[in-house]
């Protein structure tokens, strides 16, 4: 018997007031993961979109995936955006700590062919967070260094984006927006449109 999709919504406000809508689980369904780039494409719109990676994954690729992935996926970074590795500091209780190969931030334009790349950058990064932003690209780079211990927690309330996209390798897809300036229950809407809409079949 075919598993039936079970993505559950949930509804999050932040201290700062940002409010995310989490699809848990959307990630345990390979045919569902494309909705993550409809809603995208539905939600927020611009020439191109700012990516921050959290160590590679893969766990719910194949060896295949894993090696062609782990080509491809740097590679169409470099090709049509960019790709930058960093090097981070963070602070422990007795000393400061040097991370390198941990973090990495890219980007890319928003084609035809892009929104099709989200799902594989998804499953082949343990964390990845990605937005159209309001910021220029090193405010981006030095603001994402500090990931690992601070997060993107902010990026609504300073103004990076209007809304934050972030996916988990636990399977699960948020956006982030504020909703003192986005309406909520419109962008629920289309979050339950999106995800119940069928499949084209050609």
């Amino acid at each position: 018997m075919k598993k039936t999709a079970k993505i559950k919504l949930s509804e999050y406000l932040g201290l700062d007031g940002t409010c995310s809508i989490w699809l848990m689980n959307i990630g345990l369904y390979p045919e569902k993961m494309q909705k993550c780039s409809e809603i995208i494409k539905r939600l927020a719109k611009g020439p191109e979109m700012f990516f921050g990676h959290y160590r590679t994954d893969g766990i719910n690729l194949t060896n295949e995936e894993w090696e062609q992935y782990s080509q491809g996926i740097p590679a169409y970074f470099l090709k049509n955006g960019r790709h930058e590795p960093l090097t981070t500091e963070v602070m422990t209780k007795r000393k400061t700590k040097i991370y390198s190969g941990y973090l990495t931030a890219g980007s890319l334009p928003m084609d035809k062919i892009t929104p099709e790349m989200l799902s594989k950058i998804f499953h082949y990064y343990l964390e990845t967070v990605c937005f159209y932003p309001t910021i220029d690209w090193m405010t981006f780079v030095e603001s994402y260094r500090n990931y690992m211990g601070h997060g993107t927690r902010d990026y609504i309330s300073q103004g990076f984006t209007d809304f934050l996209f972030a996916y988990v390798d636990s399977g699960d897809f948020s956006i982030s927006f504020d909703p003192n300036q986005r309406d909520k229950n419109m962008i629920s809407k289309v979050v339950q449109e999106v995800l119940e809409e069928r499949a084209n079949i050609i």
